[in-house]
């Protein structure tokens, strides 16, 4: 008895756009129609401003960190010295107060200390002898324990307050400084990935908001196929499962593939199951990872065929 071959039709709705998916089982295992995808990367700039070079062109191939347009800098390279200045200064600041008082300061305050507590003593003698009034050996012992104060003040050194007050000030200047110059880097575009130049129409001289992409890039090593299964032999083809598809252009020509992931959820060409029959129009969809050449383009029919 001969096998019966079945060939409905599907009209399905996928990511990229609408297209006519078949099915069929033959000696060489499921056969699915679908259409090849790829992974676009937009590219741009956080902060934008006037083109000053552009480095590449549509259709060229570039790799990863390759510079693709870069953007005048002459706002934002004075800020960056300005704050470099700021930053210079807050850090010295920050070192003072660590290392508090010199020696020689310290020093000038213990013989100021010793000067002035020398001075009282012999006010002392002399008020006790009734030579000189109370009020005049007051004023002598005021300024030696000013003096006294001022020493112990040098010997201790900066108070923690001072100290860490100084500290946030220098990290305040230098998280500015970090901002600034994550700013300078984003006036350089650069390529996130390999792959090659799908749009991209700038001259010297184009103003660019900040966060428009400036460019489109398509990654040959992100393309795949996605085809749908029927609910029935969805039990026939798994993660990890060998495939095997041609392109129109190369009829002859087998390209490998491999199926990545297979949808949770089914879906259905009418809006609803109504007969046992219609349970074949129930379908699953599956991704099918596929190996990069450079002869495959996006939008490409693919036949695809899933080792059973």
């Amino acid at each position: 008895m001969k096998a019966k071959a079945v060939i409905p039709v599907l009209l399905v709705a996928a990511a990229a756009g609408t297209f006519w998916a078949f099915r069929h089982r033959d000696a060489e295992g499921l056969v699915f129609s679908g259409t090849i995808e790829a992974r676009d990367v937009e590219v741009g700039s956080l902060v934008g401003g006037r083109v000053a070079r552009v480095h590449a062109d549509e259709g060229d191939r570039v790799k990863a960190g390759q510079p693709l347009v870069t953007f005048e800098t002459d706002l934002i390279d004075p800020q960056i010295r300005e704050q470099e200045a700021r930053v210079a200064e807050t850090e010295a600041a920050l070192a003072r107060a660590i290392h508090g008082p010199r020696e020689e300061e310290r020093a000038t305050a213990r013989v100021q200390y010793e000067d002035a507590e020398k001075e009282r003593r012999r006010l002392e003698v002399l008020m006790r002898d009734g030579i000189i009034p109370r009020q005049q050996y007051d004023d002598a012992a005021t300024r030696a324990r000013v003096a006294q104060e001022a020493l112990r003040q040098a010997e201790r050194g900066t108070r923690p307050e001072d100290l860490a007050a100084a500290r946030a000030a220098s990290a305040r200047e230098t998280s500015h400084l970090d901002y600034l110059r994550r700013q300078r880097a984003e006036t350089v575009v650069t390529a996130p990935a390999e792959g090659t130049i799908e749009t991209m129409d700038l001259r010297p001289g184009d103003l660019v908001p900040a966060n428009r992409p400036v460019a489109r890039i398509l990654e040959p090593g992100q393309m795949w196929v996605r085809v749908y299964v029927p609910e029935p032999k969805i039990g026939l083809v798994h993660v990890g499962q060998a495939a095997t598809f041609t392109v129109d252009t190369f009829p002859g020509r087998n390209f490998r593939a491999k199926v990545v992931d297979v949808s949770n959820q089914a879906e259905y060409t009418p809006r609803n199951i109504q007969t046992i029959d219609q349970r074949s129009e129930q379908v699953f969809g599956v991704k099918v990872d596929i190996e990069p050449a450079p002869e495959l383009k996006p939008g490409m029919a693919a036949l695809l065929r899933i080792a059973p």
